[in-house]
């Protein structure tokens, strides 16, 4: 495999945002609560042991994303990862996992590829959203997708944006069985696969496939992908690759990169790469191969993750937010996610609020499909400083 395309911890090809670091770790205290801001990498076996408490307390926090898993791995690869910590009586009581834009700006972790994050908090933990990021040293956190319900969200959302979840339990004889009784699209499916079983060769499925090279053909895929949709190349960032690989290889771990292979004869047909803690899957990166479009390998391979995920104990497979075609025809279980700003500062939410307005604007353009391949080509990262 060609390492050169995924970095590694110490790489000059590590996230290069223009970030101003505050000296860490950053304490301020008020009576028996105190804030701290410190480095991913300083985050102790007790803070860990208090951030899954935390995550067990409430199953808005059962995404991967909200692990301290998945957030070791992007600050391994991705710089200016930071979390704010609200301890009480010594004991943490709430969590705030950030990217730092600017001396006073921050981010998720992770960003655009970060599908649900927000503040961790104990139930009637009494913590107040701004105060924490005043305590923390920022002005604003700016969410894209934050559950319902999870602290500071109702006050400061902007909006809502649907997310996708597959309830593999909906049908005893299996969920591959539900979608093909019940999705007209799905349902011809077996015709399709019978086609390309005749034309590529027997097909063959590996669920958890470890060949790093195969997860390089995947990225592959995926950047040519969005060079045909006129799209920033996201798995193109250095650090997306890098922390990938750092996934697929925590084999150990319980937060853990799966990578799902599909192939007909010896032709990587469709593949995927997600995201698994217990006995959810989070499905994150899937690609097919365009010379098989006709045949909808990506239909198939999601119906051999389902039947393969069910087999080893998985309950769901959740799609996270977005409005993509295949997720409403794959999944049975709509939710919300919301986007917003926690500040306290008017202005920058009424600034926030225009750009996700003009957004809007343009990704519901008629102008759109025309305008957007002239800014690919002549600003190639536009969208860029998104991740």
């Amino acid at each position: 495999m060609n390492l050169d395309l995924l970095p590694p911890k110490h790489s000059a090809a590590r996230s290069r945002s223009p970030l101003v670091k505050p000296p860490l770790p950053l304490l301020t205290t008020c009576g028996s609560s105190c804030t701290q801001v410190i480095s991913a990498s300083e985050l102790t076996d007790e803070i860990l042991t208090d951030w899954d408490v935390i995550r067990a307390s409430w199953p808005g926090y059962r995404s991967p994303f909200f692990s301290h898993q998945y957030l070791q791995a992007v600050a391994r690869h991705c710089e200016g990862i930071q979390v704010a910590l609200v301890k009480n009586s010594g004991r943490v009581v709430a969590i705030l996992p950030f990217q730092r834009l600017s001396r006073r700006r921050a981010r998720p972790a992770g960003a655009g590829v970060n599908d649900a994050h927000g503040i961790l908090a104990l139930p009637n933990s009494a913590v107040s959203p701004c105060d924490l990021l005043r305590a923390a040293g920022l002005s604003s956190y700016a969410f894209h997708a934050a559950p319902e319900q999870n602290l500071g969200v109702a006050e400061h959302k902007l909006g809502v944006v649907r997310s996708f979840l597959a309830d593999l339990k909906v049908d005893p004889q299996g969920y591959d069985h539900y979608l093909l009784k019940n999705s007209y699209t799905v349902s011809r499916q077996p015709q399709k696969t019978r086609r390309m079983i005749r034309e590529l060769g027997p097909l063959k499925f590996d669920f958890d496939c470890y060949d790093a090279s195969l997860l390089e053909y995947l990225i592959r895929l995926k950047c040519e992908q969005y060079s045909r949709t006129h799209n920033f190349q996201i798995l193109g960032v250095p650090w997306i690759g890098a922390m990938m690989l750092d996934l697929l290889c925590q084999r150990d771990s319980t937060v853990r990169g799966v990578l799902s292979v599909m192939l007909c004869g010896q032709q990587p047909v469709a593949m995927h790469f997600g995201m698994a803690e217990g006995d959810l899957l989070h499905y994150w990166f899937p690609v097919y191969n365009l010379k098989y479009s006709v045949m909808s390998p990506g239909t198939q391979l999601f119906l051999e993750v389902c039947r393969a995920a069910t087999d080893r104990g998985y309950s769901a497979i959740d799609m996270g937010f977005g409005e993509q075609d295949y997720k409403v025809k794959l999944t049975n279980v709509v939710s919300q996610m919301n986007y917003g700003i926690i500040t306290s500062s008017a202005l920058r939410r009424i600034a926030h609020q225009s750009c996700l307005a003009f957004k809007s604007y343009w990704r519901n353009s008629p102008l759109k499909g025309y305008i957007k391949p002239v800014i690919r080509k002549l600003r190639p990262n536009f969208g860029g400083n998104q991740y």
